[in-house]
């Protein structure tokens, strides 16, 4: 009885997945297949890409991202803000100071790509 709780620490490498996959579903940003070939997803050049400063329970975070187009950059980026702060302290109890997102590159989405023809 009165025997302090465990802690959790979650790892950066975790952190960064959690990252990548709650920025992959805000509306407007670009799958890694849109934004990268194959050579450049195999080299970690796809996006989005995600960098962390921690100490403790508080995080700055940056993070790149391609947007398809016509989305707007400021709401992109707003989302993956708000995505990022609600998504991190729920999952991962992790409080963000601060979160840089950068607008890379602007991709046509898959489905909007004409299809390859062979003649």
């Amino acid at each position: 009885m009165g025997e302090p709780r465990g802690g959790l620490t979650i790892a950066d490498r975790a952190l960064t997945r959690i990252a990548r996959q709650v920025t992959l579903e805000v509306p407007g940003v670009a799958a890694e297949e849109d934004s990268a070939g194959n050579v450049g997803r195999t080299l970690g050049r796809g996006y989005p890409r995600v960098r962390w400063q921690r100490a403790g329970t508080r995080a700055r975070v940056e993070v790149e991202v391609a947007i398809t187009w016509p989305a707007s950059a400021a709401q992109v980026s707003s989302g993956v803000q708000a995505a990022l702060h609600r998504e991190l302290r729920r999952l991962a109890g992790q409080d963000l100071a601060h979160v840089s997102v950068a607008v890379r590159e602007v991709v046509r989405p898959s489905s909007a790509r004409p299809a390859a023809r062979v003649q």
